[in-house]
């Protein structure tokens, strides 16, 4: 068996865009496959949303002192999954805090799985065209302490914990609920009664 070549490990001086056919191919099957990835809430809008749905996270708002550190995960080759990281990104460091937490950067795609580090990834936040991947993104943090969102509002039905979709022209949130007790996130009652809830 010949030795693979590693993808050079970022840094946390600033948001990584974390890219798939380096990274995540390697942990994640299926990853030839590229569904239509449709984002229906602007980015803009939900990085703003994200802030305060971070607030009612259990542990993520029992923390107020610990940075935010974002993980953003983006498919090479992808132009609309290229584009939102950068909408993104940009979104956070004109907010510079996310749910009331001084935003950091990001952390390496082994650093979510890690346990016990208070510079760990609170937040991995994946850009269009990681659709295929969602299920095996899911499998691979059960158990870890970290928020998974996404930009495309169907990801939540494939085991992201939270997403946002369109409702009758209302930007909506989706919580995958067992998916999110899987992770160790916990959502308040009352957020979770303003989101669209899969059981």
């Amino acid at each position: 068996m010949g030795s693979e070549r590693q993808p050079p490990r970022p840094t946390l001086r600033s948001v990584v865009l974390l890219t798939l056919s380096a990274a995540c191919a390697l942990a994640w099957p299926g990853a030839g496959l590229v569904h239509a990835d449709d984002v229906s809430v602007p980015i803009s809008l939900q990085v703003d949303l994200l802030g305060r749905v971070a607030a009612y996270e259990q542990r993520y708002a029992s923390q107020p002192n610990a940075e935010a550190v974002v993980l953003i995960v983006v498919r090479r080759g992808h132009t609309e999954s290229v584009r939102a990281a950068g909408q993104i990104e940009a979104g956070i460091r004109r907010s510079a805090t996310l749910g009331g937490r001084v935003f950091a950067g990001a952390a390496p795609l082994t650093r979510p799985c890690a346990r016990g580090r208070s510079n760990e990834a609170a937040i991995a936040y994946l850009t269009p065209g990681l659709g295929d991947q969602a299920g095996g993104i899911a499998s691979a943090l059960v158990g870890a302490p970290v928020m998974t969102v996404s930009a495309v509002g169907s990801d939540a039905e494939r085991g992201i914990v939270l997403s946002f979709e369109l409702v009758a022209a209302r930007p909506t949130l989706v919580v995958n609920l067992p998916q999110a007790r899987r992770q160790g996130v916990v959502f308040s009652s009352q957020l979770l009664r303003l989101a669209r809830v899969i059981q």
